[in-house]
């Protein structure tokens, strides 16, 4: 849900206009050869897939300030790839976010 109290009509309008054509773009037919050779790549293993969309999501979800998007593009393309078991997407998720926050806190500059 967007916060739209603070948007002009005009500002409503662009931001609509960018969330659907982002969401249209995603569905292009360009990226199904992305898509099918994680697919190949991953042989079946959905478990390893979502442990590797988990992981990056949640790194990035942790620190988004140090990334530019790529990350949340690639676990787009995992997650297309095949069947997704989201509680087990959702662990992994908590799993890469918890050791991205750790390695921040463990980070020593004057080492």
């Amino acid at each position: 849900m967007f916060d739209t109290d603070s948007m002009s009509t005009k500002d409503q309008t662009l931001s609509a206009a960018l969330h659907g054509a982002a969401l249209l773009q995603a569905r292009r037919s360009e990226l199904e050869p992305l898509v099918a050779e994680i697919t190949k790549l991953a042989g079946g293993r959905d478990d390893i897939r979502a442990e590797c969309a988990g992981t990056i999501a949640g790194a990035w979800f942790a620190s988004p300030e140090t990334a530019f998007g790529d990350e949340l593009i690639a676990v787009g393309l995992l997650l297309l790839a095949g069947p997704v078991d989201r509680d087990l997407l959702v662990r992994w998720v908590k799993i890469g976010y918890e050791r991205r926050v750790g390695s921040w806190r463990s980070y020593d500059p004057s080492r």
